[in-house]
This record gives structure tokens, C-alpha cells and sequence, in this order.
């Protein structure tokens, strides 16, 4: 490997040799995907700003940095903007000790130049659980952010070890509650039934639906046909929808497959959903589908089991009920602006003690 590596972006990198890197690349997990980031550019107030570093040897990556640039609140959008990374930092397996560390310098000196450029405060990154090197049996639990210098930001993950487990296995391990659940929207004539194209339009209007409910703002239609058109179509995702007994569509889950694992993703359903347990019925038949196949691993999603009563903890104890175990997940923070940085974190303080409630 040549001594000064090359920082390229990633339409400079190419589409083939991007995915080629992110399927060999032991860190990287379906975030790293060229058809992720696309997704993600699509929401509001967000650009993509990826790059890799390429040994100017081989030209080849050795290094892949999904990234995209969000901007603040108005009318300080550029003033407050930062940068984030749902996947962190992926690295050639090819690399020796000695060649990784200097790869991590190079990017933590990426990403603090891009952050200066960008007008960006703050770097958040986060690291895959998923990904085949956080899933290694020989993994230090040294969180790998730390290398570039972050500050440790990290979260747990439910985590569902699928390897070598029967059917009446998994269904034990359910909890209670929702295996009770489960039975109760079985006996009341709910089904389930794979996710076809043509259930787009259902998906988008049970989205909304809930964005409504919710008092939250819908995620982009182009988010969702990126979704159906680049992920469900093409073997990178799986999806199962509730049906009622009147045959109206009310729930929708789609699940990110990738290196052998499954991860809850995308939901929309209403309010029928809500009540008559076809939530749980959904994920109970999915478990029993990534099992079938033999998957290793689903991730149900991030965990907050210290969080006060509210919305999250509510939801982080429904993806508890699926069996899954606390798995780390690690996210660290770079901050080229620390002034602006605690100024923003004093109004998130203001905002987070809202969750203290029962919203």
C-alpha cells in the first residue's frame, strides 16, 4: 500500500467499485451500500458528502466513509449544520496493523477537513452492529471510534441470535406479553402475508397515517421508492404486511437482509394494528422467515432500557419482547466547533426532558 492515501468521493469512486468494497469490507454493513446513501440523500435538508480513501497503488478503496451533511434548524441552517454516518467507518481487510492505524489517521483527518469545509459543528458516527467485524466472536468490545479520536456517544442494540435455534425456540423465547399478543391476533383472523410491489401505495398511506398520529413529519415518497425499487426489489430487503380479516392491508414491515442477517427497518400501520396485536404477529412470522433461511442474526433495534417512562421506552421494550439480547452499539462524536456544539446540546436537553412524560 502506497504511503499517502488518495480521498475520493463517492461518485468519483463509482457505483461498482464502491459495492464491491462494501461487500468485501468486514465494517461495513448495508449502510455502506451505494443504494443506502442514495435513500438517505433523499430526506430534507441533506446532501451526501461520502468519500473513500484509495491506495494511490492499486487505486483501489481501502477505506469507505458513508456520510451525508444535515442542515440545522432555520434560519441557522448553515450555522448549526452537522455531519453524520449511519455506518462509520469501513476498512479493507487487506490492511496490515500498521496500515490500519495510518488509514484511521487519514480518517479522522478526512472528516475534520470535510467538516471545516461543510461549516459542520459537529461529526456523529456510528458503527453497524450487524456488521461481520462487531459480530466477530473475537471482538475486543473496544469501541473502534475511539481510534479516530471521538468521544464515545454509544447506545445498546436487541440483538436475536437466529443460528441453530428451532421454531418452539424461538417461540419460548418470545416474552410473555408477546406471545400472548401474538395468539390473541391469530385467534382474531389476522394474517400475514410478503410485501409485493404493488403494496407501495398502501405503504405511503399508512406512513403518513402515522406521521399524523404521531405528530411527526412524513419521511419523502422518494425515500420509500428507493426503498421498494433498490432494496426490496433487488434481494436487499425483505417485507410482510398485517392483514385484517376484512382484507384491508394495516401494517407494513420492511427488514434490511444483507451478509446474512436481518435488521428491522421501515414500519407504517394504523391504528388497527396498534390494538389487535398484528405488530407482534409480524414479527413473530418474520423471525420464523429469517430462521427458515438461516440468517444469523436481528437486530430489532436500538435499546434505551435506562430511559424513563415515554415514547422510548416503550418502544425500546416492544423490541425487547422478541428475545433478542443487548448488544453494544457504538457511536462516537468529533467536535471541530465546540462552541456551537454546547450551545446546540444545551436546547437537546430542553427537548429530551419532554420524553420524561408519557407522550
Amino acid at each position: 500500500m502506497g504511503s499517502n492515501l488518495n480521498l475520493v468521493s463517492r461518485p468519483d469512486t463509482g457505483i461498482e467499485e464502491w459495492n464491491r468494497s462494501a461487500d468485501l469490507f468486514p465494517d461495513a454493513w448495508i449502510w455502506h451500500r451505494w443504494e443506502a446513501i442514495e435513500a438517505y440523500a433523499t430526506w430534507p435538508n441533506t446532501t451526501d458528502v461520502s468519500f473513500a480513501l484509495l491506495d494511490p497503488t492499486t487505486n483501489q478503496p481501502v477505506a469507505l466513509i458513508p456520510m451525508r451533511r444535515v442542515l440545522g434548524r432555520w434560519p441557522a441552517q448553515r450555522l448549526t449544520c452537522r455531519l453524520e454516518s449511519t455506518g462509520g467507518p469501513a476498512y479493507s481487510p487487506a490492511l496490515s496493523p500498521r496500515q490500519r492505524t495510518h488509514t484511521e489517521r487519514d480518517v479522522r483527518a478526512g472528516l475534520l477537513s470535510l467538516a471545516k469545509s461543510e461549516g459542520a459543528h459537529r461529526v456523529e458516527l456510528a458503527m453497524a452492529p450487524l456488521a461481520p467485524a462487531r459480530r466477530d466472536a473475537g471482538v475486543t468490545g473496544v469501541n473502534p471510534l475511539a481510534l479516530l479520536g471521538c468521544a464515545d456517544a454509544s447506545t445498546q442494540s436487541w440483538i436475536l441470535d437466529l443460528a441453530e435455534r428451532s421454531e418452539d425456540e424461538l417461540w419460548r423465547n418470545l416474552e410473555h406479553r408477546v406471545r400472548k399478543t401474538v395468539n390473541k391476533a391469530e385467534r382474531g383472523g389476522f394474517t400475514v402475508r410478503d410485501v409485493v410491489p404493488e403494496d407501495r401505495a398502501d405503504f405511503l398511506r399508512l406512513h403518513q397515517g402515522a406521521s399524523l398520529r404521531n405528530g411527526l413529519p412524513a419521511k419523502p415518497a422518494a425515500y420509500f421508492d428507493a426503498i421498494f425499487d433498490n432494496f426490496l426489489a433487488c434481494g436487499l430487503a425483505t417485507g410482510f404486511c398485517a392483514v385484517a380479516p376484512d382484507g384491508r392491508t394495516i401494517a407494513i414491515h420492511i427488514f434490511a437482509v444483507y451478509k446474512n442477517n436481518a435488521l428491522y427497518w421501515v414500519v407504517a400501520s394504523d391504528e388497527t394494528a396498534l390494538t389487535s396485536g398484528a405488530n407482534d404477529l409480524v414479527q413473530w412470522h418474520a423471525i420464523k422467515a429469517f430462521a427458515a433461511r438461516d440468517l444469523a442474526g436481528y437486530e430489532c433495534g436500538e435499546a434505551f432500557p435506562g430511559a424513563p417512562a415515554g415514547k422510548r421506552r416503550r418502544i425500546s421494550d416492544f423490541k425487547k419482547g422478541f428475545g433478542g439480547e443487548l448488544a453494544p452499539y457504538y457511536r462516537g462524536t468529533l467536535t471541530p466547533r465546540p462552541m456551537i456544539a454546547a450551545l446546540l446540546e444545551l436546547f437537546r436537553s430542553a427537548r429530551r426532558s419532554d420524553d420524561m412524560g408519557d407522550a
